[in-house]
């Protein structure tokens, strides 16, 4: 039930949360900051923005040390984000490698959680 005007505003908040870990977050807080622009971006409907962010949030995380929890969510970006574009088989693709991820992680909360995100994207 939300309105444009809600989605705007939902994008700008992300938006600003974003560039506030830039100026004082590590790593984790900036990868999760592009996640989460590309997140609420692939809700709202802005393909693009969504894909630029997913992958911004899925390249800082290869090459930099966060949990693999986290590489895996970026997976799960990258996967939504696509879907909002309406790319099945990158979308599949992506799924895929955070499911593959994620049989790596130990933690059943943080498997969880990411488990969780999948859930909501349409895919394999």
């Amino acid at each position: 039930g939300r309105t444009p005007a809600d989605d705007r505003q939902m994008l700008t908040l992300a938006m600003a949360s974003r560039a506030l870990w830039e100026e004082i977050g590590g790593d984790e807080q900036r990868v999760t900051g592009d996640w989460q622009v590309a997140h609420v971006a692939a809700l709202a409907g802005y393909a693009d923005v969504s894909l630029e962010f997913a992958a911004a949030a899925y390249e800082r995380a290869s090459e930099t040390d966060v949990p693999l929890w986290l590489k895996a969510s970026t997976c799960e970006g990258l996967a939504r984000a696509h879907a909002a574009a309406g790319h099945e088989a990158e979308r599949d693709a992506w799924v895929l490698k955070a499911r593959e991820l994620l049989e790596q992680v130990d933690d059943a909360d943080d498997r969880g959680l990411i488990e969780g995100q999948l859930a909501t994207v349409v895919g394999p």
